[in-house]
């Protein structure tokens, strides 16, 4: 019988497992990556292509091909697939990236059959309506007006130019000019060499009997759009000297904060011990910014830093929003606890309380076969080992507070970060 005096035991964690998927290589150059589970009779397709904002020529044209996907096909109006896709409980949706643009399917394993036709029709004949471009390009514009009344939207937006240059596929957002001069013509072109079965990574997850991958191997061995050679695009990193921008919003009476460099690939050896470094200094909510810019100076409600891997690069940003009155009081507080992390070890205490959160953190999101499959997803797009969780996990239980000074000292050197302010100072 269960005493429930007593508190559970607790066990260290040394290593998780992880599904890894059964690869196909179609004939038609797709590469099927299955992940099986039939706890539940539920399955999600992501068709992966190579068509991020890193593939356009034209700043935006990788949004709004991505949003066009859904407003009409060779077989259905746009009410047609929305209907249909509503009748069966699912969702498809698209969603563009830095790199790689996704279109998403949700749906029960049983309607799979049913929404596979609609599925590829929509993937390999869109017709571009024009009226749904117009109406579309014109909301694109008017919530592109909203987002840059924000002070938060300019000050990334602002982060990422100084750090990449203002022409550059990784700055954040874009200007409403570069919608005003997208034409329908620009979607079709970059539909024509960017969405290429050659390059189509399909993650198929869930209640994958054997009838349904027969199936669903039919469906998608068939598809053929672009067949071609592949092409990738180069873009220079420039090394541009750190200063600090203001955005200035006279009337704000907030100013939104990014400090932030480029950091190391994430293939890169010193990559996971950073993940820790940037827990301790902003990750969580007991983070010291946390502790010092909210608790103790009730400065903001939040403050945040992330390290955000892409394919070609990484960066590492520090974000808050703070009353304009004191923008320099949080920059140098920022400062001091960075330099506080280059000058002393972190407490043995401290450092174990953000060990144990991250690996329980990391257990919390691996619990679905839909959490594992996203990271199993990230493994193949970033070409990383299979065994990069588990040594994600090493580093987090063996990683020494020397080690962590010694990373601070190398990587966040406080003269090589960029600073980028949306609002105004006390003295403007």
């Amino acid at each position: 019988m269960l005493d429930r005096t007593k508190a559970p035991e607790t066990y260290e964690i040394d290593a998780v497992t992880l599904q890894i998927a059964e690869v196909k290589s179609l004939p038609n150059g797709v590469k099927l990556h299955l992940i099986k589970n039939e706890t539940q009779p539920v399955i999600r397709l992501d068709f992966v292509f190579k068509a991020g904002k890193w593939y356009e020529t034209q700043p935006g044209a990788s949004d709004l091909t991505a949003k066009m996907l859904l407003e009409g096909s060779l077989h259905h109006t746009a009410r047609q697939i929305a209907d249909q896709v509503a009748y069966y409980g699912a969702s498809f949706d698209s969603n563009h990236g830095y790199d790689r643009t996704e279109l998403t399917l949700y749906c029960l394993s049983k309607h799979l059959k049913d929404l596979l036709p609609l599925v590829c029709d929509v993937i390999q004949n869109p017709v571009f309506p024009e009226e749904e471009f117009n109406h579309l390009k014109q909301r694109t514009i008017q919530n592109l007006k909203v987002q840059r009344q924000k002070n938060n939207y300019l000050a990334t937006q602002a982060l990422t130019q100084r750090l990449y240059g203002e022409n550059h596929p990784y700055v954040y957002g874009f200007e409403e000019e570069n919608l005003n001069q997208l034409t329908l013509a620009t979607l079709k072109q970059f539909y024509a060499t960017s969405y290429d079965t050659g390059n189509l990574e399909i993650f198929a997850c869930g209640d994958l009997k054997d009838s349904t991958e027969e199936e669903l191997t039919e469906w998608l061995q068939n598809l053929n759009i672009n067949r071609k050679e592949p092409t990738e695009p180069t873009h220079s990193f420039l090394d541009i000297e750190p200063k600090e921008t203001i955005v200035k919003m006279p009337e704000s009476l907030q100013s939104s904060i990014r400090v932030g460099k480029r950091f190391p690939l994430i293939q890169e050896p010193d990559y996971l011990k950073l993940k820790v470094l940037n827990e301790i200094l902003g990750g969580y909510f007991g983070s010291r910014l946390m502790r010092n810019i909210r608790e103790d100076k009730g400065y903001t409600y939040g403050i945040h830093s992330v390290i955000s891997p892409k394919e070609q690069d990484s960066i590492f940003y520090i974000g808050t929003d703070v009353n304009y009155t004191v923008t320099d009081k949080t920059i140098d507080e920022i400062k001091k606890e960075i330099a506080q992390l280059q000058q002393e070890d972190i407490p043995e205490d401290e450092l174990q309380v953000v060990k144990n959160y991250m690996l329980g953190k990391f257990i919390n999101n691996i619990a679905t076969i839909f959490d594992q499959a996203d990271k199993y997803k990230r493994v193949v797009l970033h070409n990383l080992d299979l065994d990069h969780y588990n040594r994600y996990i090493t580093t987090i239980r063996t990683i020494t507070a020397p080690e962590l000074k010694e990373l601070a000292q190398k990587y966040l050197n406080i003269d090589s970060l960029h600073i980028a302010i949306a609002g105004r100072k006390a003295d403007s």
